[in-house]
């Protein structure tokens, strides 16, 4: 009961805080997230990982080798009280996401939000689609979706490498992916075009083309899972093990045949998917400026970045994760400021809502969860 009490009276402000969550990962931080105050400075000796990435509103569990349990899910600010935001979900989830996003999501919030903060070089890997992970759940552990994901790059130095390598050279066979990685030494990126990481543009990386991020500091949006192949066998210095490499799989050759090389060797992948923001003109505000940088072409996410300079009414189509980038002021009268995130539950979202700037301009990111026509459940969790 003292839960719901709690939830009750955060739903009638119209939107739910959320803590900070911080998880591990197999490469460096960069030293640029709060609780880092060094490059590697996060970390932890006991499983040899970093805690290299922030995950915003998430609904999904981390996928590491060793496990912590509910690491990743994140949980609603209350004071003195432990409340994951699934279980807020399933106690009020109609509250929370509206009559029409309740009836296509049911208590989730399926899309999944981090900053990333790469001292090194992420290695090179790829992430299945969701085709193979229904067809083949238990490969994948039990993962739901499989992981288109976009990029945008924030506003931060960033880092020694600004660059990603994505998709594969046109006429690349999985038979020359497999000798590139055997080699080692670097070989495999000698196959993948690269990507500059300009800050304030970004990129989309569909499912199953493989990828390494560079160094800079990125807003990253994606499906709502954990799902990855590595194709580099050395990760910050050190040796992965075949677990670490490609979990679910007996060997990386097995795991090879998942990888999309029809999109991965197209030689228009890299124009095609980058990414510049497009301003938002169906509502010109005189208080401040909007733009898609991540727009609903995609259609398993979006986003847009709000720029405040005094006032800002906004209007949604349903609720959606908001992460408070730069600045301080108010959302509804109520006090945020940089580092806040938070979810505007339906309500609020589509009724109008008001952002003002206290001090200077203050920078928000809303990430926005698939539209429910486009929105397909998983049958791995059906």
């Amino acid at each position: 009961m003292r839960l719901e009490q709690a939830l009750d009276r955060l739903l009638a402000g119209g939107f739910l805080p959320l803590r900070p969550t911080y998880v591990r990962r197999l490469y460096p931080d960069g030293g640029r997230l709060p609780i880092a105050h060094r490059p590697g400075g996060t970390y932890i000796a006991r499983w040899r990982m970093w805690r290299s990435e922030r995950w915003i509103g998430s609904t999904v569990p981390a996928r590491n080798p060793q496990r912590i349990v509910d690491e990743g899910i994140s949980r609603l600010d209350v004071p003195r009280l432990d409340l994951p935001l699934p279980v807020a979900l399933q106690l009020r989830g109609k509250e929370i996401l509206g009559s029409r996003h309740f009836a296509a999501y049911g208590p989730d919030f399926p899309v999944l939000v981090k900053i990333l903060d790469p001292g090194q070089t992420i290695g090179f890997h790829f992430h299945a689609r969701d085709v193979d992970v229904w067809n083949h759940p238990r490969r994948f552990g039990g993962q739901r979706f499989g992981k288109d994901e976009a990029y945008y790059f924030l506003d931060a130095p960033k880092g020694p490498i600004p660059y990603t390598h994505v998709g594969l050279l046109p006429g690349t066979t999985q038979h020359d992916l497999a000798d590139a990685i055997a080699e080692g030494g670097g070989r495999v990126l000698e196959l993948s075009p690269v990507i500059h990481q300009k800050i304030g543009a970004g990129f989309f990386v569909p499912a199953g083309v493989p990828h390494r991020p560079g160094t800079a500091l990125t807003l990253e949006v994606q499906q709502p899972s954990d799902v990855s192949t590595m194709l580099e066998r050395v990760s910050a210095g050190r040796v992965l093990s075949e677990r670490e490499m490609h979990p679910g799989f007996a060997s990386l050759r097995d795991a090879l045949a998942f990888i999309d090389y029809a999109t991965a060797t197209d030689p228009t992948l890299v124009r095609r998917c980058a990414l510049t923001p497009e301003l938002v003109r169906e509502r010109p505000s005189r208080g401040g400026a909007e733009a898609w940088i991540f727009p609903p072409r995609f259609r398993k996410f979006s986003g847009k970045r709000l720029v405040v300079q005094t006032r800002v009414e906004s209007h949604e189509d349903g609720p959606y994760l908001a992460l408070v980038w730069r600045g301080r002021g108010r959302l509804n009268g109520v006090p945020i400021r940089a580092g806040a995130e938070f979810l505007v539950i339906a309500d609020v979202a589509t009724r109008g809502h008001v952002y003002e700037a206290v001090g200077g301009p203050m920078e928000i990111f809303k990430i926005f969860p698939p539209a429910p026509q486009h929105y397909r459940k998983s049958p791995v969790s059906a």
